[in-house]
């Protein structure tokens, strides 16, 4: 039989040791990581219920209904974009309900916005969603993004925009519905 020094068979003991507490810690962390995300998953009913009313926008824009709009955005929203230009020039822009609710009555264009992939957390009475979009006036393709929302929940369950951003990209950066242009 072969004997280890003592000191050798200290640091094999020590380093093992060490290897076993870092698997563990990588363990306990994984395993807390994923217990802190499963709170923040909506159930079936609250996703549906955020979604419905992130797609109301989408159907206000088609039907050219401000009044959709007043029913889901609360007066005060917060709106905001934000664009990089073919040349690489940033911009940004703020908007109110009201604003947007002016373009959309005006526009002789039908105005089709989709998402796809939203993903939803909750907290309490707040949610947050974030979709990528592509967004078409009339037949043609205006432009792409990503959409982040913050909503709040009412008395009735129910669910109100408090903050909408965006980004604005133009193709060939589009990353489009993967269902192809609308019909």
């Amino acid at each position: 039989m072969k004997r280890i020094p003592l000191p050798s068979l200290l640091t094999l003991l020590v380093l093992a040791s060490c290897t076993q507490a870092a698997d563990d810690a990588a363990g306990a962390a994984s395993t807390d990581a994923l217990d802190s995300q499963a709170p923040h998953m909506p159930n079936d009913a609250e996703r549906e219920a955020i979604l419905a009313a992130v797609q109301g926008i989408f159907d206000a824009l088609a039907a050219g209904d401000g009044e959709i709009l007043r029913d889901i955005m609360h007066p005060d929203v917060l709106m905001h974009s934000v664009e990089r230009a073919a040349d690489g020039t940033r911009s940004s822009s703020t908007s109110t309900r009201d604003q947007l609710i002016t373009r959309l009555e005006g526009s002789e264009e039908v105005l089709t916005e989709r998402m796809w992939d939203p993903e939803v957390r909750v907290s309490g009475d707040l949610a947050m969603v974030w979709t990528p979009y592509d967004f078409y006036v009339g037949d043609d393709l205006s432009h792409c993004g990503a959409d982040a929302l913050l909503l709040t929940r009412n008395d009735d369950e129910s669910w109100t925009i408090v903050a909408l951003s965006w980004t604005r990209l133009q193709p060939p950066e589009c990353e489009l519905h993967p269902d192809g242009p609308p019909a």
